[in-house]
C-alpha cells in the first residue's frame, strides 16, 4: 500500500515551519469562496442537475407527514371515525411490544460482543494480519474540531489518544480551529502540542475562516471540511498516498478506550472493501460527565447510548454515521468531504457516500467504548436549554430525506431495487417512528375528549385495558436493561444505596424525554423545512461544566 520511501524518517516534513505548511495549504486563509470549499457537483447539498421544484416538493413531505400524524387523532375524532385510531394504536402497541423484546435481546447479544472485544488482543492480531497479508499498517489523522473548549476538555482527550495500543507515532493531529475563536483556542492547542506533541507523528493547526459566504455557521462540518482538504494537500505535496491514512473524526471531548484504534484497524485490515466502509464504536457512552448533568440530560444521554448499542446489533452495516467514526482518507476525498452548506455533517456524509457509491457504502462496528460529554452548561436551566438547541440542530438531520431523493433523481448508476431500499431506509429512519410514542400515549385521551363514538364504545375500555397490561409487562424489561446499562455506564461507586435506587427509577423520565426533548425539537426542525426557513447558523454545543 505504501511507497518504498514512505517509511524513511519524516523529520524534515514534521519540522516544516507553519509558514511552509500554510504555503502547502489547498486554499489561502481569507481568500476562499464557497465554490472552493463545497463539492463541485452540489449546491446547498443537492446535485446541481436536480430542478428546484423537485427538491422543494420533497422538502415539504416530512413536515406534512409528521403534522398529519400529530393531528390524526383530532381529525378522526371530529369526523366520526375513531376506529382509524383504534386500529392504528392497537397495531402500534403490539409492534412496540415486539420492538421491546427485540431491544432487550439485542442488548444481551451486544453485551456478549462487548466482553469478547474487551478481552481480544486487537493490537497483536492487527500486526499478525498485516504480516500475513503483506499489508502495511495504516497511518491516522485525527481531525480535532475546536471552538472555545478549555484545557479541562482537551487534555484528557489527547491523553487518551496518546495511550492507544497502536503506535501513537502513527497519528497526525490536526487542530481544526474557527477563526472567530482563534484568540482563545489557539493558545490551548499550542499547550496541547507542547505537552503531548512528542507522542504523535506530527501536530498542526488549521484555522477555518469565518467570512466564507454561503457556509453554515455553528456546526463542525465546515470546519473539518476545511482542515481535511488542507491536510490532503499537505499529504500529496509530501509525495504520500492519502489512501494510506485512516481519518478519525470526532468532537474534541471524545476519549477513546486504549483498544479503540487497534480494534478498528483490525476490522479495516480484514475487510474486503475497506474503501467502502466507515468504522465506529457500538458503545458511544457519555461517561465523562453524565453523573454531573441534570436528570433529563442524563437520561437522554444514557438512553441514546443504549439505543445506539441496540441499533448496531440489529442493523449492523445499515447503521448511519454518528458523531465519531473512522474512514479512509481516500474515501473522504472521493465523497467530496463534508458539505459546508449543510447544517448536519455526519448523517449527510453517510447518505452522500451511499449515493455516490451506488449503494455500496456501509459501516462496521467495534464493541470497544468511547467516552464523551453529555450536554452540560453553567446552570441547571442552561443545561436544558443547550440540550434543546442541540436536538433542534440534530432535528435538521431530516435534510437527508430530500437530499437522498435528489441524489437518486435520474441517477442511472444506482440500480432500481437499490433505490427502493434506500428510499425505504431513509423514510424509516427519519419519519416513521418519530410520532409513535406520542400516538400510543396521547391518542386515546384525545379520542376520549373529542369523540362521542369512542366514549360509548367497548374499545374505550378494552383497548386501554389491553395497553395497560402490555405496557406493564414491558416495564419489567427495565430490570435487565438497567443491569446491562450498569456494565456500560456504572453509577458512581461512592453513591449511597438510596441514590442507586433512585437511579433505577429515573427510567420513568425516558417517556418524558421521548415526548419532549426527543420529540419537540425535531418537530421544530421539520416545520422550519416545511415553511422553507432554512437556517444558516446553528448552536454549537458548549463544553462547559455546570456550577455546583
Amino acid at each position: 500500500m505504501r511507497s518504498a520511501d514512505f517509511d524513511k524518517p519524516i523529520d524534515e516534513a514534521i519540522d516544516k515551519t507553519k509558514q511552509e505548511l500554510d504555503e502547502l495549504a489547498l486554499l489561502e486563509k481569507g481568500k476562499a469562496t464557497i465554490e472552493d470549499t463545497k463539492p463541485k457537483d452540489r449546491n446547498s447539498g443537492y446535485p446541481t442537475h436536480v430542478p428546484r421544484w423537485f427538491t422543494r416538493t420533497v422538502e415539504i413531505v416530512p413536515g406534512i407527514f409528521t403534522w398529519l400524524m400529530i393531528l390524526l387523532p383530532f381529525i378522526t375524532a371530529l369526523m366520526g371515525y375513531p376506529q382509524v385510531i383504534i386500529i392504528y394504536v392497537s397495531f402500534l402497541t403490539i409492534y412496540w411490544s415486539y420492538r421491546g423484546v427485540k431491544f432487550l435481546v439485542s442488548l444481551f447479544m451486544g453485551y456478549s460482543r462487548y466482553k469478547h472485544d474487551m478481552a481480544f488482543d486487537f493490537a497483536g492480531e492487527m500486526v499478525k494480519v498485516a504480516k500475513e497479508s503483506g499489508q502495511e499498517l495504516p497511518y491516522y489523522v485525527y481531525i480535532c474540531p475546536v471552538v472555545n473548549e478549555g484545557m479541562d476538555v482537551l487534555e484528557p482527550t489527547f491523553e487518551a489518544f496518546a495511550k492507544q495500543d497502536i503506535d501513537p507515532k502513527r497519528i497526525s493531529v490536526v487542530f481544526a480551529l474557527e477563526e472567530r475563536f482563534e484568540a482563545v483556542s489557539k493558545p490551548n492547542a499550542e499547550k496541547i502540542i507542547e505537552k503531548f506533541g512528542s507522542n504523535f507523528r506530527e501536530s498542526m493547526i488549521s484555522v477555518h475562516p469565518n467570512d466564507i459566504e454561503g457556509e453554515v455557521l455553528g456546526v463542525k462540518g465546515a470546519n473539518i471540511n476545511w482542515a481535511t482538504r488542507n491536510f490532503v494537500k499537505i499529504v500529496k505535496a509530501r509525495g504520500e498516498d492519502i489512501a494510506d491514512y485512516l481519518l478519525i473524526t470526532a468532537d474534541s471531548d471524545m476519549r477513546p478506550h486504549p483498544k479503540y484504534l487497534s480494534a478498528i484497524t483490525w476490522k479495516y485490515l480484514t475487510d474486503d472493501k475497506p474503501l467502502r466502509r466507515f468504522y465506529s464504536t457500538a458503545i458511544h457512552t457519555f461517561n465523562n460527565n453524565v453523573w454531573r448533568v441534570p436528570p433529563i440530560n442524563r437520561v437522554f444521554s444514557i438512553s441514546l447510548t443504549m439505543a445506539l448499542f441496540h441499533d448496531w446489533v440489529v442493523r449492523g452495516k445499515k447503521r448511519e454515521t454518528f458523531s465519531s467514526y473512522v474512514v479512509n482518507l481516500q474515501t473522504v476525498h472521493d465523497v467530496g468531504y463534508w458539505d459546508p452548506q449543510i447544517g448536519i455533517d455526519d448523517t449527510t456524509f453517510y447518505w452522500n457516500a451511499l449515493i455516490r457509491f451506488a449503494g455500496d457504502f456501509s459501516g462496521k462496528e467495534v464493541y470497544i467504548p468511547t467516552y464523551n460529554d453529555a450536554v452540560e452548561n453553567q446552570t441547571f436551566w442552561k443545561s436544558h436549554k443547550s440540550l434543546y438547541k442541540q436536538q433542534h440542530r440534530w432535528g435538521w438531520g431530516i435534510i437527508v430525506f430530500p437530499m437522498t431523493f435528489a441524489g437518486l433523481y435520474k441517477n442511472k448508476d444506482v440500480p432500481f431495487m437499490t433505490k427502493m431500499r434506500m428510499i425505504f431506509r431513509v423514510t424509516e429512519n427519519q419519519l416513521l417512528f418519530l410520532t409513535v410514542v406520542y400516538t400510543i400515549t396521547l391518542s386515546l385521551p384525545i379520542l376520549q375528549i373529542f369523540s362521542i363514538e369512542y366514549q360509548y364504545s367497548a374499545a374505550s375500555y378494552n383497548l386501554a385495558r389491553m395497553m395497560r397490561y402490555i405496557l406493564t409487562v414491558l416495564m419489567f424489561f427495565n430490570i435487565p436493561i438497567f443491569m446491562i446499562r450498569q456494565k456500560i455506564t456504572p453509577s458512581p461507586s461512592n453513591w449511597p444505596l438510596w441514590r442507586k435506587i433512585l437511579d433505577f427509577f429515573e427510567v420513568v423520565l425516558v417517556s418524558i424525554n421521548m415526548l419532549t426533548i426527543g420529540f419537540i425539537p425535531k418537530i421544530h426542525a421539520q416545520t422550519e423545512m416545511l415553511l422553507n426557513r432554512f437556517n444558516k447558523k446553528y448552536y454549537a454545543t458548549e463544553k462547559v461544566a455546570i456550577k455546583k
